[in-house]
């Protein structure tokens, strides 16, 4: 594969390509629209909000639903998608190489919203992974979830 520097001056889907490819999938249509749709969006998003934003891309080309859980799937286990299930139970995707360690989740629109950066967050998690092994458990993921209200949540809250 080739160095982030080297392919830096690559068309973001080109990038991408290069990238799926690299991991041993097919680097189709729909798998590059998710990853640039993704690589684009502020916020993790559900199944059905990517195929909204799918189907009004400008592309013209149509996506089927059951495609669409295939191709975010493939991408999970290759590791370039990750899942975040809010409380809801419903599923999110996000970039793994850029999914950040926590998430706040609004109690009444289910909207998530990465946690800001802080760069002691790794650490306390990295803490957090140390005590559970000692307790025996070894974790594969570890992200935090902070719940209560968003701002547009919290404003229609106190309107008569």
């Amino acid at each position: 594969m080739s160095s982030p520097s080297a392919t830096s001056h690559l068309p973001p889907a080109t990038r991408w390509a290069e990238l799926v490819r690299a991991r041993g999938l097919r680097a189709t249509r729909d798998v590059l629209r998710v990853l640039l749709l993704l690589e684009a969006s502020s916020a993790p998003g559900s199944h059905e909000s990517i195929m909204q934003a799918l189907q009004t891309d400008g592309s013209g080309q149509p996506v089927d639903r059951v495609t669409l859980y295939r191709v975010l799937d493939r991408l999970m286990q290759a590791g370039l998608l990750t899942r975040i299930q809010d409380s809801g139970r419903t599923a999110h995707f996000t970039l793994a190489q850029s999914a950040p360690s926590g998430f706040f989740e609004c109690e009444q629109c289910h909207s998530l919203t990465a946690l800001p950066d802080d760069p002691q967050l790794p650490a306390l998690l990295e803490q957090l992974n140390a005590r559970l092994q000692q307790k025996g458990l070894h974790s594969t993921d570890i992200t935090l979830s902070v719940h209560g209200l968003c701002h547009d949540c919290e404003e229609d809250s106190h309107k008569p």
